[in-house]
């Protein structure tokens, strides 16, 4: 079997896999979870002493298209999840009571802490430090500015000055490795990267989750308790693995993946982007924390498929297969054409309605390309639903998707 062991921001891990601070890390009961279900580590909830973000509004959770996540296909997750629900030090408390449980089963401990200003980070950093193995300091929240105002959560994440500060007042109270999470909507994040990178923190996280708001046609009204909440799911992958990818060239930073991360496929696209460990939420949410089970025991089994020895191999090797878009061959220089399999082509004409050029008509039943208008953009290889259309280059096949860029479709499925 492939070795899972990874070393990051300091840490000895057991594997990539880390439950996020999210409500599966809520108490000790449910961080006993995640270590149960084979955690590597575990993020615990953010704290607050500001009772507007310790109580939740009730309902709180959305799911868009349930049957999809049934299914194992995308699906959205929306939440006006707040933070820790109990005082920071009754949090603390519930701390304490699960690290000697997670330590000896191996999993550790990451406290994770958000502020408004140097004093209230201090002031967190001097409560946590002492019962965590690394801290994450939360850049990212979307909630923090809404809820209190100034440079909280994700105001902070793109302030080069302000993260200088962050690091400093917590620097001054604790010598514990500091893991970085920044936001996913705050704009170009390489000159935060870089910030980080120059302070010599231990590693980053990249990324949190969108704010999003959704409208009850109807009624006009918002759904749930009413304002814009928290918006991620399976969609967002791609968008905190190119975060991944930019910290990995621009920064010597250990790289924690996260953000949309369904199952163990996302977590290799994230590590071989250059992220060593990889944090979930959406899933063990809407799945539970079999979850996380699953995700550690499928990375394992691509490892040993692919003979691979150790996770650590992986990590980065599509870093330098990633093209700069001065660098992608025009179509003036390669263009290949679609071609129609007269054996697969069902008669559907959904190629011809989405054909921008008008190259694609009908012959009875049959689809027919004219090569001498197709432009070889693709889009009708990916919407034939029986496969029926390919593009090929001097007589050779071009491929327009690859084995496993859509098999999340289905593998989640509750059988």
């Amino acid at each position: 079997m492939a070795d899972l062991r990874v070393k990051f921001a300091g840490m000895e891990l057991k594997n990539p896999v880390v439950a996020a601070s999210a409500t599966p890390t809520k108490d000790y009961l449910r961080m006993k979870h995640c270590v149960d279900a084979g955690c590597a580590a575990l993020v615990a909830k953010t704290p607050s002493w500001d009772r507007l973000e310790q109580v939740p509004p009730c309902p709180r959770f959305y799911v868009y298209y349930p049957e999809a996540v049934r299914s194992g296909k995308l699906f959205s997750y929306y939440t006006n999840e707040l933070l820790c629900e109990k005082t920071p030090e009754e949090y603390a408390k519930e701390v304490c009571k699960i690290r000697p449980y997670a330590h000896d089963h191996g999993c550790k401990i990451i406290t994770n802490i958000m502020a408004g200003n140097a004093e209230e980070w201090s002031r967190y950093a001097e409560l946590y430090g002492p019962i965590a193995d690394a801290m994450e300091l939360n850049l990212a929240c979307p909630y923090g500015v809404e809820l209190v105002g100034g440079k909280k959560g994700s105001a902070a994440g793109l302030s080069p000055e302000f993260l200088e500060q962050v690091v400093g007042a917590v620097r001054k109270v604790t010598d514990v490795p500091l893991i970085a999470k920044l936001p996913a909507e705050a704009g170009d994040l390489v000159q935060a990267l870089k910030t980080l990178d120059e302070m010599k923190v231990a590693g980053v996280h990249t990324t949190h989750r969108y704010t999003g708001l959704e409208i009850d046609i109807e009624t006009g009204m918002p759904i749930l308790a009413g304002g814009i909440s928290g918006y991620g799911g399976p969609w967002q992958a791609p968008i905190s693995r190119k975060w991944v990818l930019k910290a990995a060239q621009n920064t010597k930073l250990d790289i924690c993946g996260g953000g949309g991360l369904d199952n163990w496929r996302d977590c290799i696209a994230h590590m071989m982007c250059g992220a060593k460990i990889v944090q979930l939420c959406t899933a063990p949410s809407v799945r539970g924390y079999k979850a996380f089970t699953a995700t550690i025991e499928g990375i394992n089994t691509y490892l040993d498929k692919h003979g691979y020895k150790s996770v650590n191999d992986i990590v980065g090797m599509a870093v330098p297969n990633v093209k700069v878009l001065s660098a992608i061959p025009r179509k003036d220089v390669f263009k290949p054409l679609a071609r129609v399999d007269e054996e697969k082509c069902n008669g559907c004409s959904e190629c011809v309605d989405v054909c921008f050029y008008g190259a694609i008509t009908m012959e009875g039943k049959q689809a027919v390309v004219d090569q001498a208008i197709c432009d070889g953009c693709g889009l009708c290889t990916q919407m034939c639903s029986p496969g029926g259309i390919a593009l090929y280059d001097d007589g050779k096949l071009v491929p327009t998707t690859w084995a496993g860029a859509r098999g999340r479709i289905g593998e989640n499925a509750r059988r």
